[in-house]
């Protein structure tokens, strides 16, 4: 009887023994696991790359060949110090064949610039002539002309978009250049003149005062956030109200709050708004004249495009893409109501330029720019005055792949679209608008 007991006295200590090490075994399987995670992380961060742009490739193939046709884009100067001027400038057309799932820009839309952080302040921007301090709408096949100017304030080296941001569907990015800025940043100036005349720094305007009202205001938050925290061994209220309102049911909640609660929420609550109706008579005294922020909407005359259907009819036939060679291909007949014969010198579609080399020459100005300079063919030869003549157009470059174009053959339309740009003799430029069904092909 002895020697069952002893063995069970034992067999209890070292049960005892094995709950009392569980724990800490327990607590070494979290911080080994917490461990490993923050080196993966570390990990993460220091192998990474830089990322440069502003990730165009992500978006859906079909979104950026029938969203915005930018053209004509200049970004200069390309070298710059800190304080100089840089403009962006160029034209645009809203695509006639616009994605019917995504939100329109014929409805509420931004001319926007994209530059990684606060490199540059904006001096001024319009489109077609029109101030852009507010939002406005574009219509579907019209033509625009924009301009953005930018002042350089802090040193290091940008890619440089424009872009339209529309309502409901994002930011469209436009092409892009590297923007080199030189100098120092403790030399930018950003001044502006009142209406009453004074002169004000607008790095530094406001800046002690916003910093004290945020502080006060989390200071105003951490003390309400402390009361209900207040004599937490004594009675704590948190935790244990937590768990009353899991057995009585949110329903009877307010049942747990005291009178003594209701009037200091409501003391709370009336010095909040005595504080902020004191702060806004407070700042019409010390600053009388304002101006509201610019959120309002502005019409838009739209450029009629110069190449109408009645110049150079276009009718688009049979387009498919091969995937194993990277080459699109489409058949259209075209009627040239020119006085002059034409070819195609260009097709430029998601911000990339295939360029028919016999027709143009462009010298890339920039090599991050999407340029493909010998990349377009034209089966069929010029277009005479008067003629109608069906024509074979071939794009073929690696940029259908490195920019994920490819992925238009797996959207459930296979819908593309672009601009053709037409060259006649004496170097005259037409451009039209196409777009339809491309079907993959893998031989």
């Amino acid at each position: 009887m002895k020697t069952n007991q002893n063995r069970q006295s034992n067999l209890r200590q070292i049960q005892v023994k094995i709950r009392a090490q569980k724990p800490h075994q327990d607590m070494n399987r979290i911080f080994a696991a917490t461990f490993l995670l923050l080196l993966i992380l570390m990990a993460t961060f220091i192998l990474a790359s830089n990322a440069y742009a502003h990730g165009e490739k992500a978006q859906q193939a079909g979104l950026r060949m029938r969203t915005l046709n930018w053209f004509d884009t200049e970004i200069y100067p390309r070298e710059m110090s800190v304080n100089d001027n840089l403009t962006i400038k160029g034209k645009f057309m809203p695509s006639e064949h616009w994605p019917r799932h995504m939100a329109s820009i014929t409805d509420t839309a931004f001319l926007n610039v994209g530059v990684p952080g606060p490199a540059f302040i904006r001096v001024n921007s319009n489109v077609n002539g029109t101030p852009m301090i507010r939002s406005t709408s574009f219509e579907l096949g019209k033509i625009y002309e924009y301009e953005i100017n930018l002042k350089a304030r802090i040193p290091g080296r940008y890619h440089v978009h424009p872009i339209i941001n529309v309502k409901g569907a994002g930011p469209i990015i436009g092409p892009a250049f590297w923007v080199n800025v030189g100098g120092d940043q403790a030399n930018f100036v950003n001044t502006a003149t009142t209406l009453d005349g004074t002169v004000i720094d607008m790095e530094t305007y406001g800046l002690n005062a916003s910093i004290w009202l945020h502080v006060f205001w989390v200071i105003f938050g951490l003390a309400w956030i402390a009361y209900w925290f207040r004599n937490m061994r004594k009675d704590p209220v948190i935790m244990p109200r937590f768990k009353k309102v899991k057995m009585l049911g949110p329903e009877r909640a307010d049942e747990l709050i005291t009178r003594r609660e209701t009037l200091m929420g409501m003391i709370v609550l009336g010095a909040m708004l005595t504080i902020i109706t004191g702060g806004f008579f407070l700042t019409q005294q010390v600053v009388p004249q304002t101006i509201p922020l610019q959120t309002g909407w502005i019409p838009i005359e739209p450029i009629e495009n110069p190449t109408t259907n009645e110049v150079i009819k276009i009718k688009v036939g049979e387009s498919t893409y091969r995937i194993p060679g990277r080459s699109f291909q489409v058949e259209m007949t075209i009627t040239n109501n020119t006085p002059r014969p034409i070819q195609i010198g260009e097709f430029m579609t998601a911000n990339i330029r295939f360029i028919n080399s016999q027709v143009q020459t462009v010298i890339a100005e920039d090599t991050h720019h999407l340029i493909a300079s010998d990349a377009l063919r034209v089966e069929g030869g010029p277009i005479l005055p008067g003629e109608t003549k069906t024509i074979k157009m071939i794009a073929e470059d690696a940029l259908w792949e490195s920019e994920r174009l490819t992925s238009l053959v797996y959207d459930p339309d296979s819908f593309f679209a672009g601009m053709i740009f037409f060259f006649d003799d004496e170097g005259n430029r037409y451009y039209r608008e196409i777009g339809g069904t491309m079907f993959p092909t893998f031989i």
